[in-house]
């Protein structure tokens, strides 16, 4: 691969979501539990608003939906830091990352009037259940708490450059940021590749076990996995060599053949086995570019 200076291809984003704790201490059951195990470290932990259809959760849920587009979308580069994000995806990740967040702000606006009553309701909800006695509405954060408790924040900064410091590196200091820039474009890749190379891994899988048996079942999403992962991988690939360009969309015209025949090939034990073939080659093929 031509060697690319990352900061001439990419940016840095940090994603910093704040939550909602909706998990309380069990008084009653802890002091239950720390009596009959006679340990008082221990301690039992309850869920707020545990009824799955409960608005709140929806809310969490699509707020959760923030954080795996960002994942999705972006490239591994600190450990709990920022990611990295391609020049070309910039426009993409900002307006679907805002499309997101407004999403969340949304529903927040939407339910937060009707708050108290949502509370009553899992109130009721938990005491129901096991909880029974125990749930009570002063364990719940209010309705501003709980809203000023979500929220997410975007920020971009340009990658490092050596030309960036405003004062002479050493020769040992210049050739140790250069590894480090090189170590990153590895990374990154790796994390290009590996977005095909795991559908791939699952749908051979498939294909090997698959016999066409009376209630066994092969899920097209298995093929479509492969389709969208040669999709981002477009996406997310900084300065591909032509040849990788080439894998790609080989082995998206595959699956996508594969979809188009997918009920000849649950039904043909040959074509899975040529299937298998086939996908096992372009496994191996893409993993020299890694």
């Amino acid at each position: 691969m031509t060697h690319t200076k990352l900061s001439d291809k990419a940016v840095l984003v940090k994603l910093t979501l704040r939550r909602a704790a909706l998990t309380k201490r069990d008084h009653g059951l802890t002091a239950t539990l720390q009596q009959q195990e006679n340990d008082t470290s221990l301690t039992v932990l309850t869920k707020l608003f545990k009824n799955k259809d409960s608005a709140i959760n929806q809310i969490m849920a699509k707020f959760g939906e923030v954080y795996q587009y960002h994942r999705k979308h972006t490239h591994p580069y600190v450990d709990a830091g920022p990611r990295l994000l391609p020049n070309d995806l910039y426009m993409e990740y900002t307006q679907e990352m805002k499309h997101r967040i407004a999403q969340v702000d949304n529903l927040l606006a939407t339910y937060m009037p009707m708050y108290d009553q949502l509370v009553t309701d899992d109130v009721m909800y938990r005491n129901s259940g096991h909880a029974a006695g125990r749930a009570n509405a002063s364990e719940y954060p209010t309705a501003e708490q709980f809203k000023t408790s979500m929220s997410a924040e975007l920020r971009f900064q340009p990658m490092a450059d050596a030309s960036h410091f405003l004062f002479d590196l050493s020769d040992d200091d210049l050739a140790a940021f250069k590894r480090a820039e090189d170590e990153a474009s590895a990374a990154v890749n790796t994390d290009t590749i590996q977005r095909m190379l795991k559908p791939i891994a699952s749908l051979v899988a498939k294909l090997a076990e698959y016999q066409g048996a009376k209630g066994e079942r092969f899920h097209n999403s298995l093929i479509d996995n492969v389709i969208e992962g040669c999709k981002l991988a477009r996406k997310l690939a900084i300065n591909p060599t032509q040849e990788l360009l080439d894998e790609i969309t080989a082995l998206e015209d595959a699956a996508q053949g594969y979809l188009a025949d997918v009920e000849m090939i649950k039904g043909s034990p040959n074509k899975r086995s040529e299937a298998k073939r086939k996908l096992e080659e372009v496994a191996a093929r893409m993993g020299a570019f890694a």
